[in-house]
């Protein structure tokens, strides 16, 4: 996919992962809108990354664990540029607890986040993205990444909700995948480990970055028509958690 002209939303694109997909996509020429809940922080990437790659780069304020949100994201992606050609669900949240001591609200309050903003904002770019003419016409007509987690893959002590919901997204995106075969919509699962991120604490060339995020999804972007990549998985060199 020629990036130049598209148009992006990524969810969470204010800091972390989010904001350096947003500056991979926005320096690639795509058109580009950060959602996230704190507007005055979106401002600043939006300017930042504007400055940086001259691409049109706008934000707004939204919580991907309210449905009326994700949606809103999808029609103000559209109204902005005329049209969605990628989606990446980006934001989430963490519970650090053991099952035993995990609270209703806590679990309710990740899933809500992680899986239901998922499958919200997959949802409305998906049917949004069924308008788009391919160009060329053996094109795909749009992109759908989701960005879930090892965790999403293998579980264990203390990741329980976090692990439940990106689990849940790897069935989303796998079933959005075969169904967007027909659609020419690609979904695509990148699972990292550890990245070196506010969320997760960590620091240093030790842990994963999120340009090696971002450029997955360059990597993905690149990649023909033909070819159909449902999960990228980014381990640590020393396969440690």
């Amino acid at each position: 996919m020629d990036l130049k002209g598209k148009a992006a939303l990524v969810t969470g694109g204010n800091s972390g992962i989010g904001k350096v997909i947003a500056l991979g996509l926005a320096s690639q020429g795509a058109e580009v809108l950060i959602g996230s809940r704190r507007e005055n922080l979106n401002r600043q990437a939006a300017l930042e990354i504007n400055k940086i790659t001259k691409s049109r780069v706008a934000s707004v304020a939204a919580d991907v664990s309210r449905e009326e949100d994700c949606e809103m994201l999808i029609s103000r992606t559209v109204e902005l540029f005329g049209r969605i050609d990628i989606c990446i669900n980006n934001a989430g949240i963490g519970a650090g607890s053991t099952i035993a001591d995990l609270s209703t609200e806590d679990f309710d309050q990740v899933l809500k986040t992680n899986l239901y903003g998922s499958f919200w904002c997959s949802r409305a770019a998906f049917n949004a993205m069924r308008y788009n003419k391919p160009d060329p016409p053996d094109e795909i007509r749009g992109y759908i990444i989701n960005i879930s987690s090892v965790a999403g893959l293998e579980a264990w002590s203390g990741t329980g909700a976090y692990s439940i919901s990106k689990f849940g997204i790897m069935a989303l995106t796998q079933a959005l995948a075969d169904e967007g075969k027909k659609a020419l919509i690609k979904v695509t699962a990148i699972c990292p480990a550890l990245v070196a991120t506010p969320m997760t604490g960590k620091k240093g060339a030790d842990f994963i970055q999120p340009e090696d995020v971002a450029e997955t999804v360059l990597y993905l972007m690149r990649l023909s028509p033909a070819a159909w990549p449902v999960q990228e998985v980014i381990n640590r060199r020393d396969a440690d958690r």
